[in-house]
């Protein structure tokens, strides 16, 4: 199936602006032979709020017919039979939600609600309680958003949990990594969606927003740890590849006596989940 991540300025506090963007990246994608679609990280509105009032009028009600976002993707992958992944600000009544949702030809498949935070989102956002694997039939889907993706244990219990490809639609801006210090022009997303996806031994594809400090690069990494599309650090574009969801399944053994999960050792792992000191 063919993959396009969709790179582009997402304008914070403009409702409308975004809702057309983000329908043109679609159309875009599903004109180049896209399956799947991934948009940025809280594609409706950006991340930027004066205040939680502020971000409360731009949130959407998932349930309400009113809300132009779900529906507008919903109606889009319906006519072409795509599936949609994008991030949105959701409400339900006085909690807000940095969610994502995933549409389909069909139906609406599934959301997932951003599990930790960064800086001041703590302010904002009430923290998701799962991480689901959604199954379709282009595979098996799991989501991350943006900082989920800083965290191993995320991406891991997704990998157990099924996931052919991970999606993680991102708003991630500087990472105090110095230009002349990269390597390859690499970000941090980046590293994060190489190591996930060689650790895992599945796809992992990331769309950043660009514009205002954010950096862009969006990519698509296989199942060993390869990029197969990276975009820049300052253009609008869809970063685009093929891959095959089966390949994750099959290419869990590493060698004859080598296997991603089988060689885990879970009682050395004591620590993992107590507070730091």
């Amino acid at each position: 199936m063919l993959v396009a991540c969709a790179q582009y300025a997402v304008r914070d506090g403009d409702s409308e602006a975004n809702l057309e963007r983000s329908v043109t990246a679609i159309l875009d994608a599903i004109e180049g032979g896209a399956d799947l679609i991934i948009l940025p990280e809280l594609a409706n509105s950006g991340c930027e709020f004066s205040s939680r009032e502020h971000a409360l009028g731009l949130a959407e009600e998932l349930g309400n017919p009113d809300s132009p976002t779900r529906w507008a993707w919903k109606e889009l992958a319906e006519e072409s039979g795509v599936f949609v992944v994008g991030g949105l600000l959701e409400r339900e009544g006085d909690a807000l939600y940095n969610s994502v949702v995933v549409v389909g030809p069909d139906n609406f498949l599934g959301r997932y609600c951003k599990t930790h935070f960064w800086d001041k989102e703590k302010l904002f956002y009430e923290a998701g309680r799962n991480l689901p694997v959604l199954q379709t039939p282009l595979g098996n889907i799991g989501v991350l958003i943006c900082y989920d993706a800083w965290f191993p244990e995320a991406a891991r219990t997704l990998a157990l949990r099924g996931a052919d490809l991970l999606c993680v639609p991102a708003n991630a801006p500087d990472d105090w990594v110095p230009e002349e210090q990269r390597r390859g022009d690499l970000s941090m997303l980046n590293a994060h969606a190489i190591s996930h996806a060689n650790a895992n031994r599945l796809f992992v594809a990331c769309a950043n927003r660009i514009g205002d400090s954010y950096l862009g690069r969006s990519c698509i990494v296989d199942t060993g740890g390869s990029i197969l599309a990276f975009g820049s650090p300052t253009e609008e574009e869809l970063a685009s590849a093929k891959i095959d969801p089966e390949r994750s399944r099959r290419e869990k053994r590493l060698t004859s006596c080598s296997h991603a999960f089988d060689d885990r050792n879970p009682a050395v792992y004591q620590l993992a989940g107590s507070k730091a000191p």
